[in-house]
């Protein structure tokens, strides 16, 4: 990144981290003023020719993608009038936008445009399931509704749910009167407003969690986190503007522009990650030079099989991302295979606070993978610049303060937590789940307010200072009154050639629990895992002091999270093996 761009973020960010305390509830020192769509704003004054935004939409006669384009100060216009058409039907700020579109650069403009006026966009993921998603939106109790046709069609039904929205967009045809078109808002040539007077503790957004462990809730994400975690993004990876992005996750296409960056949005071929079509991402990854790609593991999985079986390298990637899930170390040294002027990273954080920490395919491959494979857990590396982490005691219930608890020693397993500017401290609405999961305390140095966040992770510090992950929380099994920890377990079998997905469940025999491993081989790997070779996994697992009893092949895909289509659904595989308990392999 050029010094001038860096320096001009570093500032911002300096300042909200410095701010932090001062922004904190309770604090009397005087707010810091910020909003997010100046970073943005900034790189587009300064590059405007420079291209900020591509998408594929179509593949042409000749079986390749045509693109649309737009440069920085094309963004800044659509994001200025856009504004200006929001502000006319009454959106301004403070006001909650719940937004149900696809995932296309439009996005961007819509966002950003939100963020200049100091409304607050509210992101859920439709994946996470209708009955879900009605729940979310409830809760959420938007001022207005930016969304697809269908879903402004369907909306009467459930009178309870959008009963709050007084504003209505749709991004396609005119549906009624009362209905604004997306269209015609961005094409408003009236005053632009100005941007909006918000503060670093201000919510700029706010972003619903996959509801993997429980129902979604809304993580109110301040202009100071989303400043914090662009900064840190930079200096850890060493972002240079002058490269491009392919985003693979849609939150990278809200990253990449406030750091200059141009950002490439591929055709995935599906809605669902795990349906990817991987020859489309390796004809966009050609076409633009693609320097860092960001995606979820099975996208990693389908992307790196393909360019193996194809002889296929993607060599003008530097950097590849993963989060969302765990990462196998054989997947780690796949698409290392196929990048070969580049490396691997695998951050590991929440909607709460990204990342936390972060580690490279290098040390992975060359120390912790092997110790991964023998039950240690997954290494996720060191804390991130300004992360405080801490491991302790396991505790059900809420903790008033951090004075209340003594932090576990050195390779103690116990829960992880946070603090520090990326950490988001309430959930909207939901005062009962920020008491569970956040933890006050007063900074030892200056004697102001901190909020801890509690990830409802485990894992323990090695005596590198390494943070080792061990699965979440609600996925202890349990036999004998022992703990074990789900991705222990889970990982010793996943480094088998054959398997590609595990999970460590408790099935009950005699109303006694007992631990029973559930498997998902490789397709073509899915015959051979015969009675006598899921024995030899069971004794694999009893070498490293995991006493399964029980061996599973599921007969399909295991079940995962509809988001990253990578968190698997432990207590649906805990069900099912129940079930189906007379059917599993044991040790003779």
């Amino acid at each position: 990144m050029s010094d001038s761009v860096n320096d001009g973020v570093s500032d911002a960010v300096n300042d909200s981290v410095s701010s932090q305390s001062a922004d904190s509830p309770g604090a009397s020192a005087q707010r810091t003023p910020f909003n997010v769509f100046s970073l943005l704003e900034a790189q587009a004054r300064e590059q405007p020719d420079k291209p900020a935004l591509i998408q594929a939409v179509r593949k042409n006669s000749e079986g390749q993608f045509d693109y649309c384009e737009q440069n920085f100060a094309d963004l800044l216009t659509d994001i200025e009038n856009l504004s200006a058409g929001f502000a006319e039907t009454g959106i301004g700020q403070g006001s909650k936008v719940l937004i149900l579109v696809k995932p296309d650069i439009t996005l961007v403009t819509v966002t950003y445009a939100l963020f200049r006026l100091g409304a607050i966009p509210v992101i859920i993921d439709p994946a996470i399931g209708f009955s879900r998603l009605l729940h979310c939106i409830e809760e959420a109790a938007p001022d207005a509704l930016l969304a697809l046709p269908l879903v402004h069609a369907i909306r009467p039904l459930f009178p309870r749910t959008f009963k709050s929205v007084k504003i209505f967009i749709t991004n396609g045809f005119k549906i009624s009167p009362r209905v604004h078109r997306l269209q015609h808002l961005m094409q408003r040539q009236g005053s632009v407003p100005p941007i909006a007077p918000t503060y670093s503790d201000d919510i700029a957004a706010i972003f619903f969690t996959s509801g993997s462990t429980g129902i979604p809730k809304g993580v109110e994400s301040q202009h100071g986190h989303m400043r914090a975690q662009i900064q840190v993004m930079s200096d850890l990876f060493g972002f240079d503007r002058n490269e491009t992005d392919l985003a693979a996750f849609p939150v990278t296409m809200l990253v990449s522009p406030a750091l200059g960056r141009t950002c490439v949005v591929p055709d995935l071929g599906s809605l669902h990650p795990a349906k990817c079509r991987p020859e489309n991402l390796v004809q966009t990854i050609a076409d633009y030079d693609i320097a860092a790609c960001f995606a979820s593991p099975i996208v990693w999985e389908r992307l790196s099989l393909y360019c193996t079986e194809n002889n296929i390298r993607l060599s003008s990637i530097h950097s590849a991302f993963s989060g969302g899930a765990p990462i196998p170390g054989k997947l780690v040294k796949r698409v290392c295979d196929i990048i070969p002027n580049g490396t691997m990273l695998t951050p590991y954080g929440a909607t709460e606070v990204t990342p936390i920490t972060t580690i490279d395919a290098q040390e992975i491959l060359s120390n912790t993978a092997a110790l991964t494979a023998s039950g240690h857990g997954i290494c996720v590396g060191r804390p991130v610049p300004g992360l405080q982490v801490l491991i302790i005691p396991q505790y059900e219930g809420a903790i008033a303060s951090l004075a209340d608890i003594t932090p576990l020693e050195q390779g103690q397993i116990g829960e992880i937590i946070t603090q520090g500017p990326l950490v988001s401290e309430r959930y909207h609405g939901r005062d009962e789940a920020t008491r569970l999961a956040k933890i006050a305390a007063t900074d030892s140095d200056t004697g102001k307010p901190r909020i801890w966040h509690r990830t409802g992770d485990t894992g323990y510090f090695d005596e590198q200072g390494r943070l080792w992950f061990c699965g979440r929380i609600r996925h202890i099994a349990y036999y004998n009154d022992q703990a074990f920890y789900s991705v222990q377990a889970e990982e010793i079998i996943n480094a088998e050639a054959d398997i590609w997905r595990s999970a460590l469940v408790n099935v009950l025999v005699d109303d006694e629990p007992q631990l029973a491993i559930v498997l998902e081989p490789h397709s073509e790997c899915r015959k051979s895992v015969s009675i006598e070779r899921q024995q030899a996994i069971l004794r694999l697992l009893q070498k490293y002091n995991f006493p399964v009893r029980f061996s599973f092949v599921y007969p399909k895909g295991l079940p995962v999270d509809r988001r990253h289509n990578s968190k698997i659904e432990r207590p649906m595989l805990a069900e099912w093996a129940q079930k189906h308990l007379k059917h599993g392999v044991t040790l003779l």
